[in-house]
């Protein structure tokens, strides 16, 4: 199965609104361009389909809000996936994500697990403000805010400031995000070898793919989306496109589903 073969689907009724944010190469903003790995699967999505994508550039807090509260959104991807969300939209699952806990890969005895990482009461955290990477993580940050250990952040690049200036001890992200996120302007040295990814047990992979919209969206283009996504997912096109922008060794945690 391919892409292609989604030619004898319906088109989509009107073009569907998508707006994004920058995240690391996932999306790219750069000037009146979007491109990156969502944005080039939807449009190959998009030529298959005969529907067009639209992408209005917001700040990614705007994204969710568009989506889920003002309904002038029709898709949210990429989204992680978590019970709140499943109670407004549609989901459709792509991969999964190993949400990892990075540090300075010079620190010392790092915590393997969520217990032990509560236990340091002196770690900080920097974290994307409205990133979520399921309900086992949204518990974990309720509890870190708790104790006042999370600065709230606007994007991946103040995040890897924070920890190599020592402002905080660690964040919890998929490799993909911070990795692309380093390698802008930054030279093959100083892109991210600095850091220690550890894998932390009781946190597990999160499910990550597309929101469409119920309200917005009539129920045709509804199984139309979800039927092409779901296919880009199986038949390798989500894959392909991912490796055009990351390196083995960084898709090492994820896995796209079959």
């Amino acid at each position: 199965m391919c892409l292609s073969q989604l030619a004898w689907a319906q088109p989509c009724s009107r073009a569907v609104r998508v707006p994004v944010a920058s995240a690391g190469f996932n999306v790219r903003v750069i000037g009146d361009r979007v491109d990156g790995v969502y944005p080039d699967l939807l449009r190959q999505i998009g030529r298959a389909l005969d529907c067009q994508f639209v992408f209005p550039v917001v700040p990614r807090a705007r994204v969710t809000m568009m989506f889920f509260e003002s309904q002038e959104a029709d898709l949210f991807l990429p989204a992680s996936r978590n019970s709140e969300r499943d109670q407004k939209a549609q989901f459709v699952p792509m991969l999964k994500l190993s949400p990892t806990l990075i540090s300075l890969a010079n620190r010392a005895d790092v915590p393997t697990d969520v217990r032990s990482l509560l236990s340091r009461s002196t770690w900080r955290a920097a974290m994307v403000r409205s990133y979520s990477w399921g309900d086992e993580y949204e518990r974990l940050m309720r509890q870190l805010e708790a104790e006042k250990r999370v600065d709230y952040v606007s994007d991946l690049r103040t995040v890897g400031a924070m920890l190599r200036g020592g402002r905080v001890e660690f964040t919890i992200l998929p490799p993909t995000l911070l990795y692309s996120a380093l390698q802008e302007g930054r030279s093959d040295t100083d892109a991210g070898g600095d850091f220690r990814f550890t894998e932390l047990q009781g946190l597990p992979r999160s499910e990550v793919g597309a929101y469409i919209s119920r309200r917005s969206l009539n129920e045709v283009d509804q199984q139309v989306l979800r039927e092409a996504l779901s296919k880009a997912a199986r038949d390798g096109s989500l894959q392909r496109t991912l490796q055009l922008y990351y390196p083995p060794e960084v898709l090492l945690h994820d896995a796209v589903l079959p």
